[in-house]
């Protein structure tokens, strides 16, 4: 099966490009949740767009791209992108949004997630091993 047919568009944009405008579609469609000491970055789309989730994690090189039936029978199938790991989320996703994401709600939204998660990151390794 070749890329396109299998949802995949190909571009000769510059990857800064496809990078800006994956931070421009997490302005509209991306998730940063804290629930604990457990942080979360997410894409949740209808499973017809599951090729946005796979270019998160293609181009991102972390994080998973789950499938879940619909919830309701006149909703859509779902797909999520999500990144769990701490270490991706401090050494990639945080990197990748302070350059990328645009100024918006959900940068705002973002700044506040990413001082929790940074400060969570230092005491986590403060911690005594053993």
């Amino acid at each position: 099966m070749d890329e396109e047919s299998a949802g995949f568009i190909t571009t000769d944009l510059p990857a800064t490009e496809v990078a800006d405008f994956l931070g421009g579609f997490v302005a509209a469609e991306g998730c940063f949740t804290r629930s604990g000491r457990r942080f979360r970055f997410a894409v949740c789309l209808a499973a017809t767009d599951s090729a946005m989730c796979r270019a998160f994690a293609d181009i991102l090189g972390c994080g998973a791209v789950h499938r879940y039936p619909r919830r309701r029978s006149h909703y859509d199938d779902e797909v999520v992108f999500a990144v769990q790991s701490m270490r991706d989320l401090v050494a990639i996703v945080a990197p990748f949004m302070d350059a990328h994401l645009p100024a918006s709600y959900k940068r705002s939204q973002y700044l506040v997630w990413r001082a929790e998660l940074l400060d969570a990151w230092e005491r986590r390794s403060r911690r005594p091993r053993g």
